[in-house]
């Protein structure tokens, strides 16, 4: 892939052949991924070595279209695609997503699944609620209608790529990570998706952490760390 763009005077081409394209989540608040922490995010892993592609999914922040799971599937593909070689880091909603995009990925080297939804039992009509009515209040998912469209749709999609159905048909290297204090998305939703699994594959279990791992920096550096192939054990607690 390159991007053409003006340095001061200069016209420059920036060929990018290899990246790490990180997913998001749900999003809390309204703005877009570049206006909140995953450009820090986009910062550290550069500095590591890893051109990083941070994104907006459909629906989202400063994209276009409207908001759908099988949308978002297509948005990374459709990414990914433009690389010669890409690992993938998900969170939450975006590591559900990574997954089921993995299974289609002929130039996906490593995947990262950190604090994600392994099944549909999550989703109940309670939770189900607070995220449209989240969404609704901050405009931050477009085109979601009523409650009753949008929760007949989520369940569907979310249906098609329930994450502990597909993980197994995901052949390169796994790294799942998640909080034992997470209440969002519990810790035993990382356990069943690493059982689901099939090597090679990594648990990193984060003793005192919440559902927002992605401002723990010793994460970030343990992610960067396997990426790199710097740790060759199957199971971790910090």
């Amino acid at each position: 892939m390159y991007l053409d763009k003006k340095i001061g005077r200069v016209f420059a081409r920036i060929q990018v052949d290899k990246a790490l394209v990180i997913c998001h989540g749900l999003p809390y608040e309204s703005g877009s991924v570049v206006e909140k922490s995953y450009i820090n995010l986009a910062y550290l892993f550069s500095k590591r070595g890893f051109p990083t592609v941070i994104f907006d999914f459909s629906g989202t922040g400063l994209s276009e279209g409207y908001f759908s799971i099988r949308s978002w599937v297509e948005d990374l593909l459709t990414i990914a695609e433009n690389f010669e070689e890409v690992s993938v880091l998900g969170y939450s909603m975006g590591g559900a997503v990574a997954v089921r995009a993995a299974v289609e990925m002929q130039n996906l080297q490593k995947l990262v699944v950190v604090s994600s939804p392994c099944c549909i039992d999550l989703f109940s009509d309670q939770v189900l609620k607070m995220i449209y009515e989240n969404a609704r209040m901050k405009n931050i998912l477009k085109g979601i209608g009523s409650f009753e469209s949008f929760r007949n749709s989520f369940l569907k999609e979310f249906f098609e790529i329930e994450p502990k159905n597909w993980i197994g048909d995901v052949k390169v290297e796994k790294l799942i990570v998640h909080g034992r204090k997470d209440n969002i998305v519990p810790f035993e939703n990382g356990v069943t998706l690493y059982n689901f699994a099939k090597e090679p594959k990594t648990f990193v279990e984060v003793e005192e952490g919440d559902h927002f791992l992605r401002q723990d920096e010793r994460v970030v550096g343990l992610i960067a760390d396997w990426l790199e192939g710097k740790i060759k054990v199957k199971r971790i607690r910090i």
